[in-house]
């Protein structure tokens, strides 16, 4: 038998991973980016498939550079963010991404999630 506390542990380390699987396969609305910020959007998720964290990072923080207002860009940021096991780095581009698109419900979970685990409960609530 499996003690409930491994499941859950293992859920807990693997949820960041399939959040970057999930967003590769998003595809949101256009947000009228330039052909620089799509080039780095794209070949941050060709680094990503093949496990170059840093350099995916590397390429979505040009996105963000590259188009402020870009709410894909600082979501692919933060997921990688939390794939790297950074939550709390990942957390201001959630917001970001919040303020950006108030509906986007992946974002707003993911937001929710990390502000409960920082005991963060009147904030977390709001998100959820």
């Amino acid at each position: 038998m499996v003690a409930p506390g491994s499941v859950t542990n293992l859920l807990g380390t693997m949820f960041p991973f399939l959040l970057v699987l999930v967003d590769l396969q998003y595809e949101g609305a256009e947000c009228g980016v330039n052909a620089d910020v799509e080039k780095s959007l794209e070949l941050g998720k060709e680094l990503l498939v093949a496990g170059q964290q840093a350099d995916t990072l590397s390429q979505f923080h040009a996105a963000v550079n590259g188009d402020p207002d870009n709410y894909i860009a600082y979501y692919r940021r933060a997921t990688v963010f939390l794939a790297m096991g950074k939550s709390k780095a990942a957390l201001p581009d959630l917001t970001k991404v919040i303020g950006l698109k108030i509906d986007f419900t992946a974002a707003r979970l993911q937001s929710g999630h990390l502000l409960l685990k920082q005991g963060k409960l009147d904030e977390a609530e709001d998100d959820f």
